[in-house]
């Protein structure tokens, strides 16, 4: 062969060299691919909340130097910035508010086993956890719970008062054994029971005009101050939709998100408003007169449980207390003639 011919290099050399290097274990060792643990974002949440090493650090029970030590040890680990200091406080970027909404679900389930644990510690176990939003945690709930505890003297009850999408999680992460609330959304995950169709009924100061009309329409509330749901809301959408019948507008000139707070400005003289029939009709000492509505609104009343979860069997009890109650107390009546629309 030529000296001068280039000397050919076999594959299995090659082969051989490659895999006498060092092996990538980046994406294989434990160590590296765990960037941030549950400690971790624990602790980015509580600065997140308080914008300061030293308020996560007094929730924690941590020193304020361990806090700083592991904002800086997870932005070591992700390579990004995870808070801007801006003035002595700590302000989450942008990509530190993604990071804690996708674990946000991880540390509603941490506080369900930490409750349920503290149960079992405290001999609590078998409590009944209920969820509801606020009109029915007044108007409702503690109707239903006189008569369970009537019925199981010694049952034990945790209430918690929510926000609807507060409510729902709660009863999909297992906080909450049952969870009541008006027209709730539909969730793959839950299953709606209803427990009555309710309406939308108006109420009217003391001494209003229109005290002693039994049924009121968009056209007799023509030209008054309204006091109800926003527009944008589940119920002001259904009343947008009726006074558009009646080619009117519904503008409520104070916009109130729940029934039991709407009802204390009517009985003040503020307005008209528009409440659920709980509220109308079960508020104590209500200084107010009731009137239904037409055209009818109809809000149902509903039960939520986990689809794929049986129901234990004091939040089965309570249920059917419900359903009784409200069917005793809201039973059905005929439904007031349709006024023809203009």
């Amino acid at each position: 062969m030529d000296s001068n011919t280039p000397k050919q290099v076999h594959p299995r050399c090659t082969k051989s060299t490659t895999l006498g290097r060092a092996p990538d274990t980046t994406m294989t060792n434990p160590a590296t691919r765990t960037l941030i643990n549950l400690r971790q974002l624990e602790v980015l949440r509580a600065v997140m909340r308080y914008r300061t090493t030293t308020g996560a650090a007094e929730e924690l029970g941590m020193s304020q130097p361990a806090v700083s030590n592991a904002i800086k040890l997870a932005e070591t680990k992700i390579g990004v910035a995870l808070f801007d200091r801006v003035s002595n406080r700590l302000l989450p970027t942008a990509d530190a508010q993604l990071l804690l909404a996708d674990a946000e679900p991880i540390f509603r389930l941490h506080e369900t086993i930490q409750r349920k644990a503290w149960d079992l510690r405290t001999g609590r176990a078998g409590v009944l956890r209920i969820a509801s939003t606020a009109e029915l945690s007044q108007m409702l709930v503690p109707r239903v719970l006189r008569l369970l505890q009537d019925a199981h003297p010694d049952v034990r009850i945790a209430l918690e008062t929510l926000r609807m999408d507060e409510l729902i999680e709660n009863v999909e992460s297992g906080s909450a054994d049952i969870g009541v609330a008006m027209r709730p959304p539909n969730r793959p995950s839950l299953v709606s029971e209803v427990l009555i169709e309710s309406e939308l009924m108006c109420i009217c100061p003391p001494g209003d005009p229109l005290a002693d009309m039994p049924v009121l329409t968009p056209f007799d509330v023509h030209g008054r101050d309204i006091i109800g749901p926003a527009s944008g809301a589940p119920l002001g959408v259904l009343l947008d939709a009726a006074f558009e019948r009646f080619g009117e507008r519904y503008s409520p000139r104070i916009e109130a998100r729940f029934s039991n707070v709407a009802a204390p400005l009517v009985e003040q003289g503020l307005g008209i408003g528009f409440v659920d029939e709980l509220t109308a009709r079960h508020r104590p000492h209500a200084g107010y007169s009731v009137h239904r509505f037409s055209p009818r609104v109809p809000i149902k009343v509903c039960a939520l449980v986990l689809r794929d979860k049986p129901v234990q069997r004091m939040a089965q009890a309570f249920l059917d207390l419900a359903r009784e109650f409200l069917q005793t107390q809201l039973d059905p009546r005929t439904v007031p003639p349709e006024m023809p629309a203009a």
